[in-house]
C-alpha cells in the first residue's frame, strides 16, 4: 500500500452499508509523508489548484463504500471536499482574493504558534537535561540564585518530581491541557462546567478534591483535570507548593463550591483564560471512568431486575479494586516505594490504561490507590493511610 497522507473532513459521511461514520480519507497525491489534514491547510505549493476524486473507505466495515468524494484545493490550500462535482466547483469557484489573503494570515498565525511551540520544547529538553545531568536538584536551596533562574520556566515541571520521566510527564500533561482550553476559546466556549465525586462538607480545614471537566479531560485523556486543596491539607502530606504539578492549586480558605470555582477561574486567569466558572452536580455530568462505568451498569439493570444505587456503587468500586488489586500483585517488579505513618506503599505503571496503580502493604485489607504521576500516587498513598487508620 505504501505511504500516504490523511484528509480529515469538518463533517463525517456516513457509510451506506454499516451506518458507521467515515470522517477521513487516505490520499497519495500530495508529499505521502504520513501527514494529517484539515480544512484551510496548506497541503501544495501556492500555484497548485485542483480537484481530486477519492473513494471513501469504512473502517468500521474494513470496505469501500463505491461512494466518492471530491477534495478541493485553491492555491495549494485545502479549502473541503464536496460529494459531487458541481459542489466541488462551486466551491473551488468561490475562492477569492480576500478570502484567500484571511487563510494566508491564518495559516502565518498557525506557522508562529508552531515555531513558539517548538521553541518551548526545545527549552524544556535543554532544561530537563541540564536539571538531572549537572544534579541541581541535589545543590542547597541557598544556591538557588541567578542561577536557578534559568529554569523558572518549567521548574515546576522540574522541581518535586521524582526523575526525567515524571518531569516529561508534567510537561507534556500541562501542554496538552493548555492546547485544550486553546481549542475550547477557539470554539467559543465561554463557561467551563467542572465537578467533583469526593463527598466533602463545607468548612472542612483540611481538604482536597479532585475536579473534573469533560470536555478538556475527554481532549487530553486525563483522569481527572485539577486537583484543589487548602493549605492545611498541602502541610499534613509535607508537600511544598513550588514542587506541585502545575494542574495542583493550592488555597487558603475551608472547603466550599465557591472556593473550588474560584480557585480554577484563577488558575484559567493566570494563564490567560476568559472562561467563567460553573459548579454543576455529579448527575449532570456526562462523566469518565468509574462514573460512566457506573451509568452503564444501571442501564443494563435497568432492562433487568433493579438493585438500589448505594449496592450498586459498592460493587462496583469491589470490583474495580480488585482488578487493581491483581494487576499489582501480578507485577513481580513491584516495589514498596512509599513511607507514611508506619505504613508502606506500592507502585506499578499500568501501561493500558495510562495511570500508576498503588496499594497499601502489609494489611489485611486491599486498599488502592492511583495518580498521573509518582508525586501525586504518593499524595493519594498518604491520604489513604489516613482514612485507613481512621477507621
Amino acid at each position: 500500500m505504501g505511504l500516504f497522507d490523511t484528509i480529515y473532513f469538518d463533517e463525517a459521511y456516513t457509510c451506506p452499508n454499516c451506518q458507521g461514520k467515515i470522517d477521513s480519507v487516505q490520499v497519495k497525491a500530495f508529499e505521502n509523508m504520513l501527514e494529517d489534514f484539515h480544512v484551510k491547510d496548506c497541503v501544495g505549493h501556492a500555484e497548485e489548484i485542483g480537484i481530486l476524486k477519492e473513494e471513501l473507505h469504512c473502517d468500521k466495515c474494513s470496505k469501500f463504500t463505491g461512494k466518492s468524494i471530491y477534495i478541493v484545493m485553491n492555491r495549494g490550500i485545502l479549502m473541503g471536499t464536496r460529494e459531487s462535482v458541481e459542489e466541488a466547483e462551486k466551491l473551488l469557484n468561490s475562492m477569492n482574493q480576500e478570502k484567500l489573503v484571511l487563510w494566508y494570515h491564518d495559516l502565518y498565525k498557525r506557522c508562529l504558534r508552531e515555531r513558539e511551540q517548538k521553541q518551548t520544547y526545545a527549552r524544556f529538553l535543554s532544561d530537563v537535561r541540564e536539571w538531572y545531568g549537572e544534579r541541581v536538584y541535589e545543590r542547597p536551596e541557598t544556591d538557588s540564585g541567578i542561577g536557578q533562574l534559568r529554569f523558572m520556566w518549567n521548574s515546576s515541571h522540574l522541581k518535586g518530581a521524582l526523575g526525567p520521566i515524571e518531569s516529561i510527564e508534567r510537561f507534556i500533561t500541562y501542554n496538552e491541557m493548555r492546547e485544550g482550553l486553546d481549542e475550547l476559546r477557539e470554539e467559543g466556549k465561554e463557561i467551563l462546567d467542572i465537578y467533583y465525586a469526593e463527598e466533602m462538607s463545607p468548612g472542612e480545614e483540611e481538604w482536597s478534591v479532585d475536579v473534573y471537566q469533560d470536555e478538556l479531560n475527554e481532549r487530553c485523556r486525563l483522569n481527572w483535570t485539577w486537583t484543589v486543596m487548602n493549605k492545611k491539607q498541602l502541610e499534613r502530606d509535607n508537600e511544598k507548593e513550588d514542587e506541585l504539578p502545575e494542574w495542583m492549586v493550592v488555597v487558603e480558605e475551608p472547603f466550599s463550591d465557591e472556593v473550588v470555582c474560584k480557585a480554577v477561574e484563577k488558575w484559567l486567569r493566570g494563564r490567560g483564560y476568559e472562561f467563567g466558572v460553573r459548579m454543576i452536580e455529579l448527575e449532570q455530568a456526562r462523566g469518565s471512568g468509574l462514573i460512566k462505568a457506573l451509568r452503564d451498569r444501571r442501564e443494563e439493570l435497568e432492562k433487568g431486575e433493579t438493585m438500589p444505587m448505594e449496592r450498586l456503587e459498592r460493587e462496583l468500586e469491589e470490583e474495580e479494586n480488585k482488578r487493581s488489586v491483581d494487576f499489582i500483585d501480578a507485577k513481580g517488579d513491584k516495589r514498596k516505594v512509599y513511607y507514611y505513618d508506619g505504613f508502606y506503599g506500592s507502585v506499578v505503571a499500568d501501561v493500558e490504561s495510562d495511570r500508576l496503580l498503588g496499594k497499601i502493604e502489609g494489611i489485611d485489607e486491599d486498599i488502592v490507590y492511583e495518580g498521573r504521576t509518582v508525586r501525586e500516587c504518593e499524595q493519594r498513598f498518604r491520604e489513604a493511610v489516613s482514612r485507613y487508620k481512621k477507621k
